[in-house]
């Protein structure tokens, strides 16, 4: 068994995602991570076995999405023919978001560069 206890909601959140956002923009990795950490909590909630507590379809994906500080909504089945007006996707080209490791964005730009 697992005990219930009550957490109380944290303060000044609304204030940290303009904060990620920022990191989001200026390092890729955390970009990808946010995405990827989005994409298996959707995932993770369609699974669940108990389905008719855990309803996907009651779930706020444009909250979730500012939540978890996307820049856009990811491509996945879960999501598609869904409209979100909630949530304003940035206007860049998230493609050209950087890794701020060096290492990282030299493998990227080769790969780019072997994909045209």
């Amino acid at each position: 068994q697992c005990p219930m206890q009550e957490m109380k909601p944290q303060r000044n959140v609304m204030d940290l995602l303009p904060k990620l956002k920022s990191m989001a923009l200026a390092d890729r990795a955390v970009f990808e991570k946010g995405m990827k950490a989005f994409v298996s909590y959707i995932q993770a909630y369609a699974k669940h076995e108990c389905n008719l507590i855990f309803r996907i379809k009651d779930l706020d994906f444009a909250s979730l999405a500012k939540g978890f500080a996307l820049l856009k909504m990811p491509k996945m089945p879960e999501l598609r023919g869904k409209c979100f007006s909630d949530f304003i996707p940035v206007t860049i080209n998230t493609d050209s978001i950087p890794f701020k490791d060096k290492n990282r964005e030299k493998q990227r730009q080769k790969q780019l560069e072997q994909q045209r």
